[in-house]
C-alpha cells in the first residue's frame, strides 16, 4: 500500500471536525445502529468548559455510509458564542485502504514542532492536541480503529487545551 497523503488526511480530520455534509447523503439523524456521541460526554463534563453557563443539550448527525457522527454543543452569543463538536468516524471508512498504523504515523507526524501542538499520551493508539488559531482547538485520537475528534470553536479556544484534552480523554474511555 502506498503511504496516505497528508493534504488528504488533514481534509479528512477537517471534515469530522467541521460536521461538514455531503451532498444528498446527511439526513441530520442518527441511525438505531449509530453510536451516539452524545452519551460520550457528560452534561457536567461540558459545562466544565464555561461553569456558571448555561450549555444547551448536545444535537447529534450522522452520516452512516461513512460511519461518520458528530454531536455539537453550543452556548454564549455574539463573540462570547461556543461550539463544542465530538466526531466519531470509522478509520476503515475515513481512510479506505490505510492501515492503523499509517493512520496512527500521519496523526504523530501532524503535530508540527516550535507550536502549541502536543502529542497525548494515555488515549487510544495516538493522540494529539492541535489549536489551529487563538479561537479553534482540537484534540484528536485514533481509539479503537476510530478517529475521535474533540473540537472547541470560540474566543481563547487554545487557552482551554486541558479541558479539551480531559473531554477526549473521557470520551475515549466510554468509545
Amino acid at each position: 500500500m502506498g503511504r496516505i497523503n497528508l493534504t488528504a488526511f488533514a481534509l479528512g480530520l477537517a471534515l469530522v471536525v467541521t460536521g461538514a455534509s455531503i451532498p444528498g447523503r446527511f439526513d441530520g439523524t442518527v441511525s438505531a445502529q449509530a453510536l451516539n456521541p452524545c452519551a460520550l460526554l457528560t452534561t457536567d463534563e461540558v459545562d466544565s468548559l464555561a461553569p456558571n453557563t448555561t450549555i444547551n443539550a448536545g444535537v447529534a448527525s450522522s452520516v452512516p455510509a461513512y460511519g461518520y457522527t458528530t454531536c455539537r454543543y453550543t452556548w454564549g452569543t455574539g463573540v462570547g458564542r461556543f461550539e463544542l463538536d465530538i466526531a466519531v468516524a470509522d478509520a476503515s471508512r475515513m481512510f479506505a485502504g490505510v492501515s492503523p498504523d499509517q493512520v496512527k504515523q500521519r496523526l504523530l507526524e501532524s503535530v508540527k514542532a516550535e507550536t502549541s501542538d502536543a502529542v497525548l499520551s494515555e488515549i487510544g493508539e495516538a493522540a494529539v492536541f492541535k489549536p489551529d488559531s487563538v479561537a479553534y482547538a482540537t484534540a484528536t485520537a485514533l481509539v479503537k480503529g476510530r478517529i475521535l475528534q474533540v473540537h472547541l470553536g470560540g474566543l481563547f479556544a487554545r487557552e482551554k487545551k486541558d479541558q479539551i484534552v480531559g473531554l477526549l480523554k473521557a470520551a475515549a474511555a466510554r468509545l
